[in-house]
């Protein structure tokens, strides 16, 4: 265990505990990555902006709930995908309505929040199958927008090794899930891996 998770994990017990203090040293510390996350998804800054608080407020408001000895790296992430998906349902519910496809909105936009979420299952699952050390590499650098500097530091490696842990595993990701059937039946305009891994 890095130095660095393990004071998110003294954060995160201390935020169980009502701490504000550790809620503030959370919130420096994830508020740039969750916020490039949902921008990726969103692509309207002052949309990424709401929401990222709402994630945030969240965050304090579930405080009790965390896992005791977790980071929270993981359920930030989560939580802020999940908000974005229903910012885009609703926007794209309001831009069919606006077209003059009321009556089909509302399923063209379950439909096709449907399909983010399932590229998002496709996309875990191929990130699950990555060895350890690259899958740390890749989630540090592609979900937490580290840079190759900060995670090669973390990890205790070099920076060339990192860049060749996220070349190998954006490789291995996008043929993984080029091979699934589930993505040959998918429409939707903008793939999750162009959105997070290019």
């Amino acid at each position: 265990m890095s130095s660095r998770e393990y004071e998110e994990i003294l954060l995160v017990d201390a935020l169980r505990e009502n701490d504000v203090t550790a809620f503030d040293a959370l919130y420096r510390l994830y508020f740039p990555s969750v916020y490039a996350n949902i921008l990726r998804l969103v692509r309207e800054p002052s949309a990424a902006q709401d929401i990222v608080q709402e994630v945030f407020l969240r965050l304090w408001e579930k405080r009790h709930t965390l896992k005791a000895g977790s980071t929270a790296g993981n359920w930030l992430f989560v939580v802020s995908y999940n908000r974005s998906v229903n910012h885009l349902r609703t926007a794209l519910r309001q831009r069919l309505q606006m077209e003059g496809f009321a009556g089909q909105a509302d399923i063209w936009a379950a439909n096709e929040c449907d399909q983010m979420e399932l590229q998002l299952e496709m996309l875990e699952k191929a990130i699950e199958q990555l060895p350890p050390q690259r899958k740390k590499a890749f989630l540090l650098c592609k979900m937490e927008g580290k840079t190759y500097a900060e995670a090669a530091s973390e990890l205790q490696i070099s920076h060339n090794t990192v860049k060749e842990h996220i070349s190998k595993a954006s490789r291995f990701i996008h043929e993984y899930v080029r091979l699934q059937p589930e993505w040959q039946t998918l429409a939707i305009g903008l793939p999750l891996t162009l959105v997070y891994f290019s």
